[in-house]
């Protein structure tokens, strides 16, 4: 029956991501200053020291939550960008991107903002942040370049925020703006065909 088993390391790493989901939820329900070890564990289903094995310090759990939860949407992105060719129009474009935001659900979506605030006050989330917005610069180029604009200096940044913004607004004032109507006035905006 040993071959049943699953390995030890794979039941670990199951166990690590419950609890980094289980962070997620809370903070998205009731903050950063509701995560615990203790409250994680609960949430989690996970014995304390489990959760203490894996995350000595919150500040570990509170960047590797965010690490995965990044780490994720970027993936699904960056699939998108990959996909993306030179005869696409930028409707095409926006359409892709647009479902692929809109696919992320407000729960991480309320927890990613949540700690990227707390990144602001906590220099031990700071790196994580900055290692995620790069992650989602890099793929705003693709998008960028494949919609005919050129993807150099703070373009891809804007084009971050932008995203970042609507979700933000979506969820501060149940203002649903459109995003792909968004995204094809930057890119019109910034192409270099465009009207002045």
């Amino acid at each position: 029956m040993a071959g049943n088993r699953v390995p030890q390391q794979v039941r670990g790493e199951e166990r690590r991501e419950r609890i980094l989901r289980a962070t997620l939820g809370v903070i998205a329900r009731d903050g950063i200053a509701a995560v615990t070890h203790r409250r994680v564990a609960a949430e989690g289903g996970v014995p304390l020291g489990s959760l203490t094995y894996w995350f000595a310090t919150k500040d570990d759990l509170l960047r590797e939550a965010l690490r995965l939860l990044v780490d994720e949407e970027t993936e699904r992105l960056r699939r998108v960008g990959e996909g993306l060719t030179d005869d696409m129009t930028p409707e095409e474009i926006a359409e892709r991107f647009a479902e692929v935001l809109e696919s992320s659900g407000d729960t991480d979506q309320l927890a990613q903002f949540e700690l990227y605030l707390e990144a602001a006050r906590n220099p031990a989330l700071r790196e994580v942040a900055q290692q995620c917005f790069a992650a989602y610069e890099d793929i705003s180029r693709l998008a960028l370049r494949a919609a005919g604009v050129e993807a150099s200096g703070a373009l891809p940044a804007l084009f971050v925020a932008l995203a970042d913004g609507l979700g933000l607004r979506r969820m501060g004032a149940g203002d649903a703006l459109d995003v792909r109507e968004a995204m094809l006035g930057l890119f019109g905006g910034v192409r270099s065909d465009a009207p002045v």
